[in-house]
């Protein structure tokens, strides 16, 4: 349970790519979105969860922008630690009913039921593993026999390394090899 909570500590907080953006635009080339991440434990906002539950249910908030472009992408993850002591990311189906602009850490009206939360069953959980101070992971999801969703992340004390490609027949259709470097900006 330790690794685990080295994790969340790591992973927990408000985070952008303010400083990725500005070398990229002092570079002469912007290659990623602005973006920001909005990441909290969430077991409170969960009815009926199991007595001696040994998760964590975190609101990933994302936030992106590019020209006029604008998206929101909530997601809700449960971490947990295997036998090994390696960190385990579940993906989760939003709730039904709850609009993506809604599904918000500080909307207090937000309440799930447990019996109710729904595995994502295009995502392919992701084990962590503890390499060089941070937490390493890779997930390879076929949304379809010709649609793959591949994520490299890399979790730090205070930074975010972010890697997310959609690829249809093996050509990038969305997402960026190079990742998003997400630096934090508050803590919680």
């Amino acid at each position: 349970m330790e690794n685990l909570k080295v994790f969340l500590s790591y992973l927990c907080g408000e985070f952008n790519n303010d400083k990725q953006i500005e070398k990229e635009e002092k570079d002469g080339k912007v290659v990623h979105p602005k973006a920001k991440h909005i990441n909290n434990i969430c077991n409170h906002k969960i009815k009926n969860l199991p007595e001696n539950f040994k998760g964590f249910f975190v609101i990933e908030e994302s936030y992106y922008e590019q020209g006029n472009f604008k998206n929101i992408l909530p997601h809700l993850f449960l971490f947990t630690e295997n036998e090994e002591g390696k960190v385990v990311l579940t993906s989760y189906d939003l709730p039904e009913g709850v609009a993506k602009e809604d599904f918000r850490n500080n909307n207090e009206e937000l309440i799930m039921d447990y019996n109710e939360l729904k595995i994502s069953e295009k995502f392919t959980p992701m084990t962590y593993e503890f390499i060089n101070n941070g937490f390493e992971g890779k997930s390879i999801s076929h949304f379809t026999p010709i649609t793959t969703f591949i994520l490299n992340e890399r979790t730090e004390e205070d930074t975010l390394y972010v890697s997310e490609i959609f690829k249809k027949e093996d050509k990038i259709t969305f997402g960026f090899e190079d990742p998003i470097v997400y630096n934090r900006i508050k803590k919680f």
